[in-house]
Parts: C-alpha cells; structure tokens; sequence
C-alpha cells in the first residue's frame, strides 16, 4: 500500500527554504522601508529649499535670527514643533542660523524604522542657495547611514 503526503525530509527542505528566503527579504525590506521615510523627508524639504533661495535671492544672506522660531517665521514654513505634529516621521525640521543648512531628525520607533530612527542629517546650500548636498549629523552620536541619503548627494 503506497502513502500519501510528504516525508519529514522533504518538509525541512521547505522550511529551510522559507528560512533562507526570509533572512534576505527582511532585511532588504526594512532598507526599503527606512528610503522611504526618508523621501518623505525630502517631500517636506522642498518648500523649505525653496523659501531659503527666495529668501537668500532677496537678502543676499540666509537667515540670522537667534530664534529658531523667527527664522522659521521669516521664511513663511511652519516651526519646527509644526513639524512634529504634522509630519509622519519626522521629529525635528529646523534651518540653522546663518548657514541655511537645514537639519532633520527623525521620531522613534514604533512608527520610524530602527535604521533610522531618532538619526540626523542636513541639507546643505551652496552660498546661492541654488544647488543643495546633503551630509550626515554626528552630534550626538546619531548620524543617518549615508545610503539613505545617497539621493540628495
């Protein structure tokens, strides 16, 4: 009498081939996760950019208020608290005094992926505010891997 269904054998294989199969789709998949909460990022850098040219076309600098508030209000774009509560995941957008450079921090888990999460980097103008590049931020020990940010360099 022959018996039906599959051999112990033939369903390790299958597992462990599920298993091999997971060990590489996950972490490719948290990477895709983390690039794409970083375009949001730069989703919400445009307007910004775009206030810092106009405003650097007019004044012939970039913004030197002490507060980060008054430098956000003489560009016309939303505090940098706005910012937290508005956008999904970014924790902190703030232009630094007198360089234009714009820096951006993430929030934490559970929403932000642990790649990124709480990590900093800048976009920084060249002195007319018409090309940007962009840098990691090592304060704090927290600097964002390059390779997410690859495309604003």
């Amino acid at each position: 009498m022959r018996q039906k269904g599959f051999t112990l054998i033939e369903l390790m294989i299958v597992v462990a081939i599920i298993g091999i199969l997971a060990a590489i789709a996950i972490p490719q998949y948290n990477k895709y996760v983390a690039r794409t909460q970083v375009a949001e990022a730069f989703a919400l850098l445009g307007p910004v950019k775009l206030a810092l040219t106009l405003y650097y076309q007019e004044n012939g600098n970039f913004p030197d208020q002490d507060g980060l508030d008054e430098r956000h209000a003489a560009l016309g774009i939303p505090t940098s608290q706005e910012y937290r509560t508005s956008a999904v995941n970014i924790r902190a957008l703030q232009v630094l005094k007198d360089s234009g450079r714009i820096r951006i921090e993430f929030k934490a888990p559970p929403k932000v992926s642990p790649l990124i999460q709480r990590k900093r980097f800048e976009m920084i103008p060249s002195m007319s505010a018409k090309s940007w590049s962009c840098a990691p931020v090592d304060e704090g020990g927290r600097p964002i891997d390059e390779a997410y940010i690859t495309s604003c360099m």
